[in-house]
């Protein structure tokens, strides 16, 4: 009988970064494990340690335990191939049951934060005090995730400042200032998840994305003004990557297991609770560029009447207890420093001032070294002091 031919299905650059992702795990539990053959050797064992690592959440077990699916048909594999294929369906079904609940996960429940936390972080961050262009970044970064409906995150590190809308030139994304009569700004959407949707590709005029928000159109002109530059956020002259923006947000707002997703969670929660119609839901969805069943489905949240989860009460508290523990964090690395030196405060500031002296030379800061020794960078005479 001649064997059935095999018709192999694509194996995508998402399969392939899955596939390095397992194996540089599994390398490090048997570090003898070699690249081309740890599948085909260990199929029959790969499929628990997919199931029981506790550090995978269902949707990255889902998505390994279908590229192991994907892998073993195109090798030929039927039965194995249908094994991994129906465990990772039912991870499907989970999840979607999951969803369609609209509940929070445990790591949502342990960063979620409502809407109103964020506005009342805002509200109490003095701007006096922001003196470094990171500080101004996470200050402008958090407003904008919280008086402008989300975007994903990588809008925030790839968009350039537009100045004239002829410029834009369909590939970028951009921030469009325009001063013409009346100061407006707008969100140039031209590459991102939602590029090739149905609704996004036929509709062009969803690529732009109005900001209604008075305060946050100043601030970003405003940002802009004092620091001249191509990107929305940048520095030393290139874009700053999606994971040092993440570290901004959660810095700022001391929530250590917080991101965009959270983020974009916590508004369509509270915009939802705000506006009932369809209308105002389709609305924002353009402006988050995705459907509205996506955000009943993965963004909205329900949850019972915690105190740990509803925040409305206690948020200027929370808020409060937040900046005291970074200034805690400050006071006792800059105190580690001098009692470091306690028994020469001399040393101490000739320390101090041999690393100011070769940072306004050009090295490369580190942020621990900056507390340590109360170092800050003048914006004004564009120097550390």
């Amino acid at each position: 009988m001649t064997p059935k031919k095999i018709i192999k299905k694509p194996w995508t650059a998402a399969h392939v970064k899955k596939f390095n992702w397992l194996f540089n795990y599994y390398k490090q539990l048997y570090p003898d494990a070699e690249i081309e053959t740890f599948i085909d050797i260990n199929k029959k064992s790969l499929m628990s340690l997919i199931e029981k690592n506790e550090n995978w959440k269902d949707g990255s077990r889902e998505g390994l335990l279908f590229m192991v699916a994907r892998y073993l048909h195109n090798k030929g594999e039927t039965r194995y191939n249908k094994m991994y294929s129906e465990t990772a369906h039912n991870l499907t079904l989970k999840i979607r049951a999951h969803e369609e609940h609209n509940e929070l996960d445990e790591r949502e429940e342990a960063n979620f934060r409502t809407h109103e936390f964020f506005e009342t972080l805002i509200n109490n961050i003095n701007i006096e005090d922001i003196n470094t262009i990171e500080q101004h970044y996470k200050y402008l970064l958090l407003n904008m995730l919280v008086y402008q409906p989300p975007l994903r995150t990588s809008f925030y590190s790839t968009a350039k400042f537009l100045r004239a809308k002829d410029d834009n030139d369909k590939i970028n994304n951009f921030v469009w200032i325009n001063r013409r009569g009346m100061l407006k700004i707008n969100y140039i959407v031209n590459r991102d998840k939602a590029s090739n949707y149905k609704v996004y590709n036929i509709n062009k005029n969803l690529s732009s994305i109005s900001i209604e928000d008075e305060k946050l159109v100043k601030l970003i002109n405003n940002s802009y003004i004092k620091y001249p530059r191509t990107y929305l956020f940048e520095l030393k002259n290139k874009a700053v990557s999606s994971s040092t923006l993440l570290n901004w947000l959660k810095n700022i707002t001391n929530v250590d297991g917080l991101n965009f997703d959270i983020m974009r969670s916590s508004y369509i929660t509270w915009f939802y609770e705000k506006n009932q119609t369809m209308a105002s839901k389709t609305k924002l969805s353009h402006q988050m560029r995705h459907s509205t069943d996506t955000a009943q489905r993965n963004y909205l949240k329900v949850f019972e009447a915690d105190p740990i989860l509803i925040q409305n009460k206690n948020d200027e508290l929370m808020v409060k207890i937040a900046q005291l523990e970074n200034e805690i964090k400050d006071y006792s690395i800059q105190l580690k420093a001098f009692q470091t030196n306690k028994d020469d405060v001399t040393t101490y500031k000739k320390r101090r001032s041999d690393i100011i002296y070769r940072l306004n030379k050009g090295t490369k800061p580190r942020q621990e070294t900056l507390k340590q020794y109360n170092i800050i960078f003048d914006d004004v005479l564009k120097v550390y002091t």
